[in-house]
């Protein structure tokens, strides 16, 4: 595949769709084995070269959380795809469910620089996505943080760096700038951006 693109979807609704979209997914195994994006095109009927939708990759974890005493339904799946998420098949998906769904995403895709949320119930208020490596940073392909401010932090805590009067922005620019000892030593903030 190419640059691989990492999505968390959290999808809500009515019952009816929500538990539509779950049993789809149960009855191809998710969580056995990955759910390929055209083979879920092709069970509600999208032609996605005729709509112009991409369905390279595969939705490889899934879970849901219900409670019927008070029409809950809540489906959370991971996707990895190809560049960037294939958010429009689950537009289409969610027409095909006569529109009874809420989808929201948070889309990480460190080669093409994409960081991205759109959140329609506060699923994903975290910031930024960090990516690391090298002392004294942990390995880190794309860990998510909750506050800019903390990611600093604990930069400046790891490094014994002080701000020295930087503002936040002049801050992430400095650690993102910042030349190491070691060359493959790297820690990149990459904050989100809220659609």
């Amino acid at each position: 595949m190419a640059n691989s693109c990492s999505t968390t979807y959290k999808v809500t609704g009515t019952g009816k769709a929500v538990k539509d979209l779950w049993n789809i997914l149960q009855a191809m195994e998710v969580n056995r084995k990955d759910v390929g994006l055209d083979e879920l095109a092709k069970h509600y009927d999208i032609d996605p070269e005729g709509k112009g939708i991409s369905v390279r990759g595969h939705i490889y974890y899934a879970d849901l959380e219900e409670d019927e005493e008070v029409d809950f339904y809540l489906l959370t799946f991971e996707t990895e795809t190809a560049w960037t998420a294939c958010n429009d098949l689950f537009e289409a998906i969610n027409e095909a469910l006569n529109g009874e769904l809420s989808i929201s995403y948070r889309e990480v895709e460190c080669g093409c620089e994409i960081y991205c949320v759109h959140d329609e119930a506060d699923y994903f208020p975290e910031e930024c996505c960090v990516s690391s490596a090298g002392e004294p940073f942990e390995d880190a392909y794309e860990e998510i943080f909750g506050t800019i401010e903390d990611t600093i932090n604990l930069w400046c805590s790891l490094t014994g760096i002080d701000k020295e009067g930087r503002d936040q922005e002049q801050m992430m620019e400095f650690i993102n700038e910042y030349e190491y000892d070691d060359e493959d030593t790297y820690f990149n903030i990459h904050p989100f951006v809220f659609e």
